[in-house]
């Protein structure tokens, strides 16, 4: 799904803020979840589970873009200038009255994709190899043995009263 789709999905523009993509999203999923259609038949409600998991896939892709700083335009650089003329610009043509083109598609490249949800810790990147979490298995183990050690001292103690 791209961005475009997306946003045609859930129904907000391209400036949208997070806040704005949330409140589109509850607001479709009060349309369409299956669970507020108890009357209808079993083919509708698994239309409505498609169309909620397709809101919901939506909704992922534009608040992950929306709130990705890497994602985001910045503003252009200053190139250096090496020659002592400045380069040559393409005449401007004025806009034709009446007709605008339409916005660029926004499409990912699969590398940025791949790179941006191993990041984010959805792709095989964040769970290949063995990672093991010392410092949870420590506290853990430390909590366990205070527990047992309060026990394990309150059965002795009722054990000698």
């Amino acid at each position: 799904m791209t961005l475009d789709e997306a946003r045609a999905q859930l129904g907000v523009t391209a400036g949208a803020t997070v806040d704005e993509i949330r409140d589109a999203f509850r607001q479709r999923a009060r349309e369409l979840h299956p669970d507020l259609h108890p009357s209808a038949d079993a083919a509708d409600r698994a239309r409505l589970g498609r169309e909620f998991n397709s809101a919901r896939e939506a909704r992922d892709i534009l608040v992950r873009y929306t709130s990705d700083p890497l994602r985001k335009p910045s503003h252009p650089k200053p190139q250096p200038s090496y020659a002592s003329t400045p380069p040559r610009q393409a005449p401007t043509r004025p806009p034709r009255s009446g007709s605008t083109a339409p916005p660029p598609r926004v499409t990912m490249r699969f590398e940025e994709f791949v790179a941006w949800t191993d990041a984010a810790g959805f792709g095989a990147g964040a769970r290949s190899g063995r990672y093991v979490d010392w410092a949870r298995i420590i506290v853990w183990s430390t909590l366990g043995l205070a527990v047992a050690g309060v026990v394990g001292g309150a059965i002795i103690y009722s054990a000698v009263i």
